[in-house]
């Protein structure tokens, strides 16, 4: 028995599936093209994030590779001078003579290699997860700085220390010297005790510089040619102990 009751009402809606079905195709047809122009405008302005966030880490790599040649420039610089002075008392007739004596002050020293980096150039080696270099090139700059620091101090407690001391009996160039007496010699101690201790500890520190100097180098370029497209420190190289030991030649003829 047919349900007439059913087809009443089927043949009431029939009118209304084309509408229905109009209206969907229809939202389809203007929501489609919508949502890939919404898609690949999401896809470029991604796009240029990406780029933009490459190119300001780029920027700070970039600045971070200046600083580092200063410090590296600063620390080979002041271990020259170091190595230079303290390579007089290999001299037999200069052997008796104390740190103090052959470390001179070096005129026009300044802090302007004693950098810092800043948390977002660390930031950028961060987040490619090289955070080894990150801590040993933050390590490098604090601990120039403090040699540095300590040089200075030296050099003022050399000048505060003749300023007592007795004046030279005879001149070998520009050279002074005088031949102390045994009480003599014990006042001094208080004085001369400290700075032989300064310059021991400034030599140790430039050494142990000098070779995390060398790693943070040598991992340098590679690590911007790798992470930033970067060529212009890929070729950067530390110079080998023999070439640091020709310049710690003592600065007069012995």
């Amino acid at each position: 028995m047919i349900n007439t009751d059913f087809w009443t009402h089927l043949t009431q809606y029939w009118d209304l599936i084309p509408a229905i079905v109009g209206g969907i195709i229809g939202a389809l047809a203007g929501g489609i093209p919508a949502w890939l122009i919404t898609k690949r405008q999401s896809d470029e302005t991604l796009r240029r994030d990406r780029e933009q966030r490459i190119e300001h880490q780029k920027t700070l790599a970039f600045s971070v590779g200046i600083k580092l040649l200063n410090i590296v420039n600063s620390v080979i610089g002041l271990r020259q001078h170091v190595k230079s002075n303290m390579a007089i008392r290999d001299d037999p007739s200069r052997s008796h003579m104390e740190y103090w004596q052959v470390l001179i002050p070096l005129i026009g020293l300044t802090d302007e290699g004693s950098m810092r980096f800043t948390s977002e150039e660390m930031a950028a080696f961060a987040a490619v997860n090289e955070y080894d270099f990150m801590e040993n090139i933050m390590l490098l700059a604090r601990r120039h700085s403090s040699i540095i620091s300590s040089f200075q101090i030296y050099c003022e407690m050399r000048s505060n220390f003749l300023a007592r001391w007795p004046e030279p009996e005879s001149y070998d160039g520009s050279v002074g010297s005088r031949q102390l007496t045994q009480q003599e010699e014990i006042r001094l101690k208080p004085y001369t005790m400290p700075l032989n201790n300064a310059v021991e500890g400034i030599v140790a520190g430039l050494d142990e510089d000098v070779q995390l100097a060398r790693v943070v180098v040598e991992k340098f370029g590679p690590i911007t040619q790798r992470y930033f497209n970067m060529t212009q420190f890929a070729s950067l190289t530390f110079p080998t102990d023999e070439a640091l030991a020709e310049m710690m030649r003592p600065p007069i003829s012995i």
